[in-house]
């Protein structure tokens, strides 16, 4: 099955490249006798659409068929990463600076574990989040980042 999954990001992220678009997550399950394929679209400026989704499917789609990759019958569902996105990585944060964000810690912080507010500012590795109720800003060295997610902004 891991060989399977790396066939198909590596196809993908070739698909996503010439669409504008990322790969942001690929998952392979098998349920009872079914596949279920999970491929995670993303774009630079973080606003996947359906029409995005459609264009997406349609070719890797076009692609699984034609490669008889998959020996039984699957599901392929192709998503965004959602207005909840998890940022994984410290271009994340840069990538969503002024994004209302929920982080939880490995330790405490200004005793805190858990964070919400607006991505004030990146500097080196350190990540400075303008608390959403009182304005404060907390700072943390991104190491200590356990779980990070956009929140939506109501």
């Amino acid at each position: 099955m891991k060989d399977l999954k790396d066939l198909i990001l590596k196809e993908s992220q070739e698909i996503a490249r010439n669409m504008d678009l990322e790969i942001f997550d690929v998952s392979i399950k098998k349920i009872r006798k079914k596949v279920k394929l999970e491929i995670i679209i993303d774009k630079e400026d973080g606003y996947v659409g359906i029409d995005d989704c459609e264009r997406f499917s349609r070719t890797i789609e076009s692609y699984l068929d034609e490669k008889d990759l998959i020996d039984t019958s699957y599901d392929l569902i192709v998503s965004s990463p959602g207005l909840d996105r998890p940022l994984r990585s410290l271009k994340d944060f840069i990538r969503f600076k002024g994004k209302l964000v929920k982080v939880i810690l490995k330790e405490r912080v200004q005793n805190r574990t858990a964070i919400k507010g607006y991505i004030e500012d990146i500097n080196d590795k350190t990540i400075y989040i303008k608390e959403k109720d009182g304005g404060k800003i907390i700072e943390f060295p991104y190491d200590i980042v356990l779980k990070a997610n956009l929140e939506i902004d109501l």
